[in-house]
């Protein structure tokens, strides 16, 4: 294909994309150009290594926003959590302030019991109180016709035998009556005084009751103020959770028009590297940004085209078997795994692997596993496209994964290899390259 052509057509589809991101995000910029500008030679090494730089780039953005999402999902994670405290709590108020209600009703009718008691108490010794009253001015009177007649003299009693009689009978009378008189006022003076003390141990208890009555009234009130508060909160973290809500998919929208340029980059650097076989380094120095090979198409069959890659701590490294590793590049944090993606046609779950301490040796989004404990620690893996899970990057120009002096090979079993002599004394090496 005419270099022009491809170039024009890049364009195109970088303009396509860039209409996306910004209609549907316009908060943050991204800015990637999947051609090289007008001062670089579009066949020359410069140019790849403008894109390559360029893609580098949005992979760096790419993981800033991967954190931000998982920051927003912590954080809803956490405010999740905090509103279905808050639920529990207002549930366990609005509990107690029930409780709280039936003991107030229960008071309530222990008082109007009470008050009740009260009033019938008062009533009675309101009675009693009369009855005293009336006997006391009737023992009053029959005490002073008493004294009245103890003064009679016996001359006098002699003289009126006729009334001698009745003056000794009622003399006896009113001294009996006298007497009973007593008791009575006396029965009834103990009985008024007994409920006067009863009425008063009623309004004592009745008193106890209200005040355990505003106790609780005041709990209540405390309770509902903690109830208000506590829905307060519990809206400010809702918001908080929509607003979190609403930036992730944001966020997801700027993952997802950075995956289209990436995406759109990957496909500029294997049409470049495609079209410019000659521009691969065949030995010498080479940085990680220096594209050492093409992943070929040579491997088995439930694998397919894939790149064999392992990392040799050069201690006992002797060129021969060279594909041998034994340095675990998943341990260490040489590279590292970022979840899994099924795949029905080989039926295994499939670890997707990001640039540690070292760098994956694609410019790709995604890079899947396919075997480990190969040769060793050798891993095989292939870089596949963001936007269609099913595509391999077929071609797939390969990176070494750290600097150093590169050599090339023919080996019998892995196909056209590299190795790296790494500063640190380390060999990596790169096996089915075309």
């Amino acid at each position: 294909m005419n270099r022009n052509r491809i170039v024009t057509i890049l364009l195109v589809i970088f303009s396509f994309f860039s209409f996306l991101f910004l209609f549907n995000y316009s908060k943050e910029d991204i800015f990637a150009q999947t051609s090289c500008p007008s001062n670089i030679d579009p066949d020359s090494i410069e140019c790849l290594d403008y894109l390559t730089e360029q893609l580098g780039s949005l992979e760096k953005k790419q993981v800033t926003i991967q954190k931000q999402i998982a920051n927003e999902e912590y954080q809803q994670l956490s405010l999740q959590e905090k509103i279905n405290y808050t639920n529990n709590q207002i549930s366990q108020t609005e509990n107690e302030i029930k409780i709280l209600e039936v003991e107030i009703a229960a008071l309530n009718i222990e008082i109007k019991l009470l008050e009740e008691a009260i009033a019938e108490m008062e009533d009675n010794v309101s009675l009693l109180s009369q009855e005293i009253t009336l006997l006391n001015n009737s023992v009053n009177k029959r005490i002073t016709e008493s004294y009245k007649y103890s003064y009679v003299g016996p001359f006098e009693l002699f003289l009126d035998v006729k009334n001698l009689s009745t003056v000794i009978r009622k003399s006896k009378y009113l001294i009996i009556t006298r007497s009973q008189d007593k008791r009575y006022l006396q029965q009834y003076s103990e009985k008024v005084l007994g409920m006067k003390a009863e009425e008063k141990v009623l309004a004592e208890k009745k008193s106890e009751l209200q005040t355990a009555r505003n106790k609780i009234d005041e709990e209540k009130v405390l309770l509902a103020e903690s109830r208000k508060s506590l829905s307060a909160q519990k809206i400010e973290r809702e918001s908080l959770l929509a607003e979190s809500k609403a930036k992730r998919q944001e966020l997801l929208a700027l993952f997802q028009a950075n995956s289209r340029m990436i995406d759109a980059l990957d496909l500029a650097i294997i049409q470049y590297v495609n079209a410019h076989p000659d521009d691969y380094k065949d030995e010498g120095w080479v940085t990680t940004s220096t594209a050492i090979g093409q992943m070929g198409n040579t491997g088995s069959a439930s694998t397919g085209s894939h790149l064999h890659v392992g990392l040799n701590s050069g201690k006992k490294y002797d060129g021969w078997g060279h594909y041998w590793s034994d340095v675990n590049l998943l341990g260490g944090g040489y590279l590292k795994q970022n979840g899994t993606m099924y795949w029905p046609a080989y039926g295994w779950d499939a670890p997707i692997l990001l640039s540690g301490s070292v760098r994956i040796p694609f410019n790709a989004t995604y890079v899947f596993m396919h075997q480990t404990e190969h040769q060793g620690n050798a891993l095989d893996m292939a870089p596949y496209r963001k936007l269609d899970w099913g595509t391999k990057i077929e071609g797939a120009a390969v990176y070494p994964l750290m600097e150093g002096n590169l050599i090339k090979r023919w080996d019998g079993r892995g196909g056209n290899c590299a190795e790296v002599y790494h500063k640190n004394g380390m060999v990596s090496v790169y096996l089915h390259l075309k």
